[in-house]
Formats: structure tokens, C-alpha cells, sequence
């Protein structure tokens, strides 16, 4: 699935990927900069990865400037070392090593990390930008924290959040992702 937004001689482009579970999103700004948001599943005999791909082709890119892994589960990043086989990816960017302990999310990590030693790493925390030309991309969380203080610009305090019960501590990799906007 495809949208696109004009804002000048070159439109946003957002193709939304079918990952079986997950989201993958590609980004590719008006200055022809892409940012890829996670990269589906590993095995399936590279599912992900190809559909990935048809996104690339129909974009006509051919590398993929940024890719942003929100957190290490399978249906994140599981795609990654099997994608970076068959295009360039510039720059990969994380919250940071994973936490989780479990077999799957650190033989996952530890695929991620090899395929990672092909480009560029950027460990972000919240109120880094991604430097994609055309776009601005500011961290809002990562690694469990959120940013400190409200954005420009940002409305108050939801009142009706006062009386919400605080959650248990979430100790999973879910709980350290990567939120953006």
C-alpha cells in the first residue's frame, strides 16, 4: 500500500509493508532520502525481505538510506540481516543493545549486530533527530525513556491520565522501544 503527499516538485512517499505480524513502513522523502521503520521476520524463505524489496524497486531506490529498528523482537528486526544481503543500507539506527533474555531476541540481536557492522550505527535517546534530508524525525522514546519535557508546541497534561493506575514494569524489549515522529 502506497500514499503519497505532495510538498513541492517531489512527494512524500509512505509505503506501508505487510510483515505477517509486524509493520515495516518506508519513508521516502522528498529529497529521494529513504528511512525504512523495522524489516519483518526472518525465515519464511525471505518473505519480508522481498516484499521489502518490491517496495524498494517501486520507489526506485537503491540503497536504503536509514533503517530505524524499534526493538529487537523477531518481527522487527528478524528481517534485517537477510535484507542487508540484498541492498545497501547506509545507516542503521537502535536504542541501544538489547536487555530481553531470551533465546530468540539474542540470537535475533546477535544477527542484527552482524549485519549492522555493513553501514553506518546510531544508538538514539529521546530528543536525537534523524538526520533524513526533507524530513524531521525527533526520538520521543527509546531504551525506556521518554523525553523530559513536552515538545514545542505540545498541549498540557492529560487530566484524565492523573487517575490511571501505574502499570507493572515491563521488562521486555517492548517496553524499550523506539517511538518517533
Amino acid at each position: 500500500m502506497c500514499c503519497a503527499l505532495t510538498l513541492g516538485a517531489k512527494p512524500l512517499e509512505i509505503y506501508f509493508i505487510d510483515v505477517e505480524g509486524g509493520q515495516s513502513t518506508l519513508i521516502v522523502s522528498p529529497s529521494g532520502q529513504s528511512l525504512l521503520i523495522d524489516a519483518g521476520w526472518r525465515g519464511f524463505e525471505g518473505r519480508d525481505s522481498e516484499r521489502i524489496m518490491q517496495m524498494t524497486k517501486r520507489a526506485k531506490l537503491k540503497q536504503i538510506d536509514y533503517v530505524l529498528i524499534t526493538h529487537y523482537h523477531r518481527d522487527h528486526v528478524g528481517g534485517v540481516p537477510d535484507l542487508a544481503q540484498r541492498i545497501k543500507i547506509v545507516n542503521f539506527v537502535d536504542h541501544g543493545p538489547n536487555t530481553e533474555d531470551t533465546k530468540v531476541v539474542r540470537e535475533d540481536y546477535s544477527d542484527y549486530v552482524k549485519a549492522l557492522q555493513k553501514g553506518e550505527h546510531t544508538v538514539v535517546k529521546p530528543g536525537d533527530s534523524i538526520p533524513v534530508k526533507g524530513l524531521k524525525v525527533q526520538v520521543l522514546t527509546a531504551n525506556g525513556n521518554v523525553l523530559k519535557s513536552p515538545l514545542a508546541g505540545a498541549g498540557q497534561p492529560n487530566t484524565f491520565c492523573a487517575s490511571t493506575p501505574k502499570k507493572e514494569d515491563d521488562l521486555t524489549e517492548n517496553a524499550r522501544s523506539t517511538g518517533f515522529w
